[in-house]
């Protein structure tokens, strides 16, 4: 199937479940580049069902996109992890941060602000940790560093933000 039929069979489709089987097994599989401006509006809009929405970043973790691609791609999930309410969509929208795009100052800054926010829950900041630990791009690290470091943050996401800038401590 091309992508106009298989964005016609989703749209057809009334049963969500059946509408995640079909982003598994047909968007997964489909090599057509224009997909991701369906998926990303799927991701950013509020009534897509919340299973839909984590098959979709869990495709996006595991793409190998291009440098067109990458920055649309990026922003769709910054813009869809601030609205985002659902906590499991949340989690995955950070871990679909951690390889592609985890690299921009946008991704970190949104990653730095989920870890000094003491309301927000353990398991975000410790996926929004990752994307950080991820990053190779230490001047950008660098300009987050003090915050970083003083952030009041649960003993173990404060060992590992003290252990991203001992790992390459030469560079600071």
């Amino acid at each position: 199937m091309n992508l106009n039929e298989l964005i016609e069979k989703y749209n057809l489709c009334e049963d969500d479940d059946d509408k995640v089987e079909i982003i598994l097994d047909d968007f997964d599989e489909l090599k057509d580049k224009s997909k991701w401006k369906f998926l990303i509006q799927l991701l950013t809009n509020k009534n897509t069902y919340d299973l839909i929405k984590v098959e979709i970043y869990k495709i996006i973790a595991i793409e190998d996109f291009n440098k067109d691609e990458v920055l649309k791609i990026k922003n769709g999930i910054i813009q869809a992890l601030i609205n985002e309410e659902d906590e499991l969509v949340k989690q995955w929208g950070f871990i679909s941060l951690q390889f592609n795009f985890c690299n921009f100052a946008d991704v970190i800054q949104i990653c730095v602000e989920t870890i000094e926010n003491t309301e927000e829950d353990e398991d975000f900041r410790y996926n929004a940790l990752r994307v950080i630990e991820n990053s190779e791009n230490r001047e950008i690290l660098e300009k987050f560093k003090d915050r970083l470091l003083n952030i009041n943050t649960p003993k173990n996401i404060n060992s590992a933000i003290i252990e991203i800038f001992n790992k390459d401590i030469k560079y600071f």
